[in-house]
């Protein structure tokens, strides 16, 4: 685990130096009327800077690639319970940020491109608040949320096969709170739950959200160098790391 944390940390590290930017064949495309992009959705990792982090190939999620305001953000789990743990499981959800001043908000979702892979998804966000305070502020209260949701599963009407998540591991260290994820948890016979990694970090005025959803199994000979314990956390830092950079 070490060795495989040391070569992520050492190429992402790479890939900040060199000033990793978008490519044409690993980057969501925007439709010509999606007007201006916001800064901050140019420091999210495209699909070929995924790929060479995390030994796999990506392909964008259709349709997902977003940035505005409030209203971009999600709200399909909003009848979760207990409330204050929807934002553990789902990252940039409306009912999370509801009350926060956002400025403005980029998200992006790639998917595995092949089938003997580690990883199905990863999910990136970032959040940006009026200033530095609101945003301290806010990772205060969202890393209290997640350390009570520890051990507790999220539920969701109706309870189906995927209406269980159950939440474990809440860290938190160098302004990161992270957790591991069990989605689909639930008492169904013939059905896998979903292992995933969620991590929010804080840097300036901005908060970064990353969630990386793992295979439920996976051998030797499949495509990827992911760990669930440490991955979505790099991830994190290193979009951190690309937002400071930025001045």
């Amino acid at each position: 685990m070490k060795s495989s944390f040391r070569s992520l940390a050492a190429l992402i590290a790479v890939l900040l130096t060199a000033g990793c930017t978008e490519t044409t064949s690993g980057t969501a495309v925007l439709a010509p009327s999606a007007g201006r992009v916001p800064p901050i959705k140019r420091v999210l990792f495209d699909g070929t800077a995924l790929a060479r982090l995390l030994g796999q190939p990506f392909q964008p999620y259709p349709h997902y690639s977003e940035f505005g305001g409030l209203d971009t953000l999600g709200s399909n789990w909003d009848n979760g319970r207990p409330a204050d743990c929807i934002g553990v499981v789902h990252p940039m959800q409306r009912v999370t940020y509801a009350s926060a001043p956002i400025q403005e908000t980029a998200a992006e979702m790639w998917v595995h491109k092949g089938d003997s892979v580690k990883v199905d998804s990863v999910e990136q966000g970032i959040v940006e608040l009026r200033t530095v305070a609101d945003a301290d502020a806010l990772f205060v209260k969202f890393t209290a949320q997640w350390q009570r949701c520890d051990g507790t599963t999220l539920m969701v009407e109706p309870i189906d096969a995927w209406g269980a998540d159950a939440i474990s591991d809440v860290r938190v260290s160098d302004s990161v709170v992270a957790a591991t994820v069990s989605r689909g948890s639930g008492p169904h016979d013939g059905l896998n739950a979903i292992p995933e990694a969620r991590a929010l970090g804080v840097k300036g005025p901005y908060l970064v959200e990353v969630r990386v959803e793992f295979r439920p199994f996976y051998g030797p000979g499949d495509a990827g160098n992911a760990d669930i314990n440490t991955t979505a956390i790099d991830l994190t830092h290193a979009l951190m790391d690309k937002l400071n950079a930025r001045g």
